[in-house]
Formats: C-alpha cells, structure tokens, sequence
C-alpha cells in the first residue's frame, strides 16, 4: 500500500514527456571544409561530390544537400577517387589510404549497403602509399590507376581479377594516372609516357612487353575515349585526338591541368580556371566565371547543367548564366584560439605551458604581485615526466592537469607559489603510470569532472582521478578522421566534445554537461523512443551527480544511475542487460543533497 501511495503522488507530480529536439548521446558531427572539391559523379537525380576530406550529395529536385561520413558507415573521409556503376547501383569509392568502400545506392541515392573491402591492404607486396588515382568501369569490372599500375577488380565476387604492375620499360614498375578504352585496345598515362595493350583475352597484360609506348607530342595528363577516338590533354598544348595513329590538335591550351570525362555527345574538360566542351564535330565552347577558379573535374547532366567541382569554391552548378556554388553550411574547423595555452585556476593564479625553444615547462604566475616559478622535470619542482606541455585545463576540484610527450598529471594549486616543493600528482591506471612515455597532446575536462586526453594514438575519456578508463576512440573504430588528436574544447552547455586532428575536426556528444541550477527544466530524449533507435536516451538539466531511477508502471526498477554534471544516460537494458520492453516508463530524479525532485515519462515503442 505504501508503494501504491508513493507511485500515486509521483504520477500527480510529473511534468509530462519533453519533447524538444537534441543531439542524440554519442552521435558525431563533422566539422570539414568543403570548398576543396576533387571529383564529382552523377547518381540518377543526384550529384556527389568529393573534398579533401569530405563527402556530400545534392538533389536535383530540391537541391538539398547531404553530408556523407563515417557516422553513416564509411569506412574512412579522404576520398581519393570515386566512381559510380550504374549497372550495380554501386558507388565505387576508394581513400587515399588505398581502403575501398563498396557502396549499394537504391534510387533515391540512400545508402541500401556499404561493404568495406580493404582489398589493397590485404594484398602482400604492395607499396605503402596505395593511393587510386581514377576508377574506371569497363565491361563490369572496376579499373584501378594506382602509383604501382593498374588493378583490374571484380567487385560483384569481390576479388582481384588482374594486377598490370610492372608494365614500364624493361618490365618496370609504371605508376597510372588514367585510363581509357577503344576499340579493343586499353590506353594507359603512365610515369613511362603512354602505353596501349590488347584486350583480346588471348593476350597475357600482365606481361610488359605486351604494353606498347605510343608516341605523343607531349607527356600526357589526361586520357578519354571519345566519338571512337582517343583524346589526351598535354600541359601547355592543349587537347589532342588520336586518328589513324596521328595526334591532331583540337583546341590550343596553355593549361598546366587537365581533366576529360565523356558525355554523350560532348567531352568535358576541366582546365586550369575554366571548362572546355567538345561536341561531336570538336568544335569548343569555353566556360568560364568567378567562381571556376580551380576546377579538378566537370560533368554535364541531360539538361545541359554542368557540375563542376572546383579545389577552392567547392561544387559549382552553371546553368545557361547562372552560376551557383553549392557547399554544407561552412562551421568552424579548427579549435582557435587554443583554450589549453594559458588557464586561470580558482584562486587568480595564471598558469601557462612554456614552448619547448624556451625550455618548456609551467609557468606559474600570480600578475598582482608578479610572484611566479616554472616548473619543470626537475624533482621538487615539477617532476614533470617532460618538460614539453601540450595542453592544460582545470578541473571541477581546483587541480591543474596538463597533457605532456610523457603522460598526463595534475597539481593541487593551494599555495603553489608559496611551498619550495611542488611535485606533479601523476595517475596509475593498470599497475602503471598513465600515458607513461606516450605523447599527450591535449586534455579537457568535463563537468562530471572526467577528463578526455587526446594522444597520437587516439582519443581517450577516464575517470575524474585518472584510474579508470571509460571509453576509447580511434580512427579505426570511430568516426575520428585521424588518430592525432591536435586540441580538444568542451562545451559544457550542450555536452559536445570538440576534437581537432590534421585531417579535420569532428564533435562527440558525450553524455555530461554543465549541472542545472534546479530540476524545472529536465529534458528526456528522445521521447518517444522509436523501433530501431541504437543509442542512449539522455536525461539532461539535471544538478550534479543526481540519483536517476527508471521503472516500470509497476514500480520495479529497472535501472539506476548518477548524472555527470546535468546529463545522465540509459541504454535502454535492464540489470539483466536485456532490451525494454514497449511500454511506459517513470524516470524519478532526487538531486545529490535531496532537495530537488523530478518525475516523468518515457515512451518506449517495439
């Protein structure tokens, strides 16, 4: 009976499910420039486009644009080339890495399947950089042109069919940049000039005698077949056909680049800060604007529009005399300025990490009566595991923690200028200093007071003292875009991790934020949960440490959990580590010290 009567109060008290819209708890954001687009395909009524470390599609119909990452299952961000297959539905895409992702689109251009093929990386005796330079399709089979040759795969029984690699003079390793296709002969730019085979299934390509050199005016860039003939781009001649053996020049260009894709009755030529069309008969019309400043690549759709991808605007659509460029909304992507370099502890004490050409260190510093020291690796002064500081933050207990080329640690700042000892705290996780001898580069600090340190190796979220680790990221197994954590900044109103690496910066929304002042505005998201959701549900404007229980209507609990700063999680599992139910579920909320109540409901849907 007195479950009964508790339980009835609580349902006169609730505030009823919230609703608003939230970054879900360990979802990821990309934080890339766009503007450094490379390669450009068109899928049905779509068009993607390639950057140096991005991914987006845009809609023909509504022009909306959407970013593809590693959060929607790519394997990797640096997209070296790509390729489309209509015939599959099959978005080629290949990293410079070498990795290859195979991506299924259905008509809509959504993704049906994405199979990761790392079929270069498993291959024995391939060089480091693996890099493909073009993809191109050809009766099914998928031509790779690699800085070692030309891979041939068949990407329906995923295997390698043929390997053209040592095809140069004298039976050489030949580096490829493109290829084409004509008649019954395969054209090859390579680092030995350009060279033809048969594609008769008699003759053995694999075998370098049987790659013939065919003479050009010029050392060739750029390769396609066209109208039944052979077209090349030779830097500072222009664009070339090959007819009856002969080179005849079709349009005189000083352009250094070049980049040539068939259309269905025209060539499109990307060219050093313009787009050449080609028709049939090799007459040219040239297109050119403010905003084609770079072009890398152009293709033409049915209606005439050109796409045009451009290395400083990003993609540029030109339609009759229009011109538009169409990039994602521009965000920050890097942390500046650093919050790290110089931190202000609780008591007004500077403290700042000293760059390594003056000796490196600490300086501490006390600027209303100048009295300051520098600590150092030196013991009593210091015993800093290095001398070469990365990063500093302070934690919700006043401490000083910075990340070091040796592990991390912290000082207690009470009377850090008035003490002749000052020796660094450094943390023991697993019988062993943390980080000892591996290269720190940056440490954040949550409001639960965890802290997240950035190494070389990846990015890591431990425990308020340092003992326990609760979660690692790499670029392996998550969306980081590189290992080499640059710089981190919390942001402790939304919860949202910032981490900066060389290859771009990406945001995690962890599952702390800043603590509430009291509990009327507690949010639970998302509610309703619906069929199919894989995350955490978050309860956010909670106080410090709050008590968190979850049951059933019935009363049993199911669930228990204390709030990091204002946000505590649930998995949706039980004690048992199964999967609720359908159904209602209470969420009581008691703050740390009791003063503070919340009850409310959540709606889970199978």
């Amino acid at each position: 009976m007195g479950r009964f009567v508790a339980l009835a109060f609580l349902f006169m008290t609730v505030k009823g499910p919230i609703q608003a819209q939230h970054v879900p708890l360990g979802s990821w954001e990309t934080y890339f420039s766009y503007l450094s687009a490379k390669h450009v395909v068109q899928v049905n009524d779509h068009i993607f486009c390639s950057t140096y470390n991005g991914l987006f599609s845009v809609n023909l119909a509504d022009k909306k644009i959407r970013i593809w990452s590693k959060s929607d299952g790519l394997s990797e961000n640096g997209v070296s080339s790509m390729a489309y297959n209509s015939e599959d539905s099959l978005l080629f895409v290949a990293y410079r890495s070498g990795f290859i992702d195979l991506v299924y689109l259905d008509k809509n251009a959504e993704p049906k399947e994405i199979i990761p093929w790392p079929v270069l990386q498993n291959a024995a005796g391939l060089p480091d950089n693996k890099e493909v330079r073009q993809v191109t399709f050809h009766q099914e089979l998928a031509y790779l042109s690699t800085t070692f040759g030309i891979i041939v795969l068949d990407t329906e029984l995923r295997q390698v069919e043929e390997t053209y690699r040592y095809i140069g003079s004298n039976g050489s390793e030949a580096a490829v940049s493109n290829i084409a296709f004509s008649d019954d002969s395969i054209y090859a730019v390579t680092s030995n000039g350009v060279l033809a085979a048969s594609m008769q299934p008699a003759v053995n390509r694999q075998y370098f005698a049987n790659w013939k050199p065919v003479g050009t005016p010029a050392n060739a860039v750029a390769i396609c077949q066209f109208n039944n003939k052979i077209y090349a781009g030779f830097p500072g001649k222009g664009i070339y056909e090959r007819a009856s053996g002969a080179w005849n020049k079709v349009y005189s260009s000083e352009s250094k680049r070049y980049s040539i894709r068939k259309h269905e009755k025209s060539l499109i030529v990307a060219l050093d800060d313009k787009i050449l069309t080609i028709d049939e008969n090799n007459n040219a019309t040239i297109t050119n604007n403010t905003l084609i400043q770079s072009p890398a690549e152009a293709l033409q759709t049915a209606d005439g529009t050109l796409w045009i991808a451009d290395y400083k605007n990003g993609l540029i659509r030109n339609s009759g005399p229009d011109f538009t460029s169409f990039v994602p909304e521009q965000k920050d992507t890097i942390i500046s300025p650093r919050p790290d370099s110089v931190i202000m502890d609780y008591n007004g004490i500077s403290w700042a990490r000293l760059p390594d050409y003056l000796g490196g260190g600490i300086l501490v510093e006390n600027k209303e009566n100048n009295k300051q020291r520098v600590l150092s690796a030196s013991v009593g002064n210091g015993s800093l595991p290095s001398s070469s500081i990365r990063s500093l933050a302070l934690d919700q207990d006043g401490y000083v923690w910075f990340a070091s080329d040796k592990g991390v640690g912290y000082f207690m700042t009470d009377d850090i200028l008035n003490t002749s000892r000052a020796d660094a705290v450094l943390p023991v996780y697993g019988q062993r200093r943390l980080f000892a001898n591996e290269k720190c580069t940056a440490i954040a600090v949550e409001p639960g007071n965890r802290k997240w340190i950035g190494t070389t190796n990846g990015l890591y979220l431990f425990s308020a003292d340092g003992t326990e680790l609760i979660r690692q990221f790499t670029a392996a197994d998550s969306p980081l875009p590189s290992d080499h954590i640059n710089a981190l900044r919390f942001d402790p109103e939304n919860g949202i991790v910032f981490i900066d690496t060389p290859n771009g910066m990406v945001s995690y929304r962890s599952n702390a934020s800043a603590s509430a002042e009291n509990l009327s505005a507690v949010t639970i998201f998302p509610n309703p949960v619906r069929p199919g959701f894989a995350g955490l549900v978050g309860i956010k404007g909670l106080l410090d440490k709050s008590i968190v229980k979850i049951t059933e209507l019935s009363g049993r609990l199911i669930y228990e959990t204390a709030s990091q700063g204002g946000t505590a999680s649930w998995n949706l599992n039980d004690y048992t580590g199964r999967r609720a139910r359908g159904g209602i579920y209470m969420v009581f909320i008691v703050s740390n010290d009791g003063s503070e109540k919340f009850a409310g409901k959540l709606a889970v849907i199978e």
